[in-house]
């Protein structure tokens, strides 16, 4: 496409920008579907997805689908849209205007930034999670709700938590607390369908320093909560322990911090903690995690 064509189209795409209504009117031109509103909430919950996040957890898999409904929201500057990062194709965020009409409660989020790999995991784990029949609170949702004195509380009742707790500080009903003031947060929390207990999902794609990790770990255990870790295999590694160079098992932080008996694991012996291989629906993703894992082994 020469420049003055790009050009052109560029004027004409900011034209309809500008004038473009939000899908709600009769003469704004086009009509906001179910889809695309469902696709505003999920990409303000989860700050970033992909194209293909967007056509699995909205549109079937229909990619052009996707793409037709992600263009004309993107012209009614409901979304941002980016091809700029090679590896991750198409990604896309909510603007302020889009945050609005999604009606989540939620501030717009920042631009993805250095951190992209990690904000795409999580959103493919938390649509692969919610497709699966449980309930998912995002990152956001947990720090706009534990901001609120007994909202976290409310939140969980709702989702028919038993014995949700009364009177907690900022950062121990959804969030854990990490010594005397920091706060960890999880990637997500969420609810089986049965029995209806939270539980906290980390995704981990590249390993923590060894006291952060711990630290962490240590504040899952004292305050009794479960946790599932998404890892990358270098991540499992150092969750839960590995062959050392003599054939001899070496402990990793779940044992060191008493959430796993000592030794290899052994089935039926999760307790609090579980830990499974990361997987992602999207194929970018789950080939660029692969990747960096593999960079890892190698260094």
């Amino acid at each position: 496409m020469g420049t003055r064509t790009t050009g052109v189209y560029r004027e004409r795409a900011e034209r309809r920008r500008r004038t473009r209504g939000t899908g709600e009117a009769r003469g704004d031109g086009w009509q906001r579907t179910e889809e695309d509103e469902r696709l505003l909430r999920l990409a303000t919950r989860y700050s970033t997805l992909t194209l293909h996040q967007a056509a699995y957890a909205c549109w079937g898999g229909r990619i052009e689908a996707a793409r037709r409904r992600v263009r004309m929201m993107t012209e009614a500057g409901l979304l941002h849209r980016s091809a700029d990062v090679r590896w991750a194709r198409t990604v896309l965020w909510p603007t302020e205007r889009g945050t609005r009409i999604a009606g989540t409660g939620l501030i717009a989020p920042r631009p993805p930034g250095e951190r992209l790999l990690h904000r795409l995991a999580v959103a493919d784990t938390g649509i692969a999670l919610e497709a699966a029949g449980y309930a998912v609170l995002s990152e956001r949702e947990v720090h706009a709700a534990e901001a609120v004195t007994g909202r976290a509380a409310e939140l969980l009742e709702a989702l028919r938590v038993p014995g949700v707790p009364t009177g907690a500080r900022r950062g121990e009903t959804l969030a854990v607390p990490v010594g005397a003031r920091a706060v960890h947060w999880p990637d997500l929390v969420v609810v089986e369908p049965t029995p209806r207990f939270p539980i906290a999902v980390e995704v981990e794609l590249t390993p923590k320093a060894p006291t952060a990790i711990r630290a962490i770990l240590r504040a899952y255990r004292q305050a009794h909560r479960r946790v599932l870790y998404l890892a990358t295999e270098p991540v499992v590694r150092q969750l839960q322990g590995s062959p050392g160079p003599d054939g001899v098992w070496v402990d990793g932080a779940a044992q060191d911090a008493g959430l796993r008996p000592p030794g290899e694991p052994r089935q039926g012996t999760a307790g609090h903690l579980s830990v499974r291989p990361f997987t992602a629906v999207d194929p970018v993703v789950a080939r660029r995690a692969a990747q960096q894992a593999a960079r890892l082994r190698a260094g």
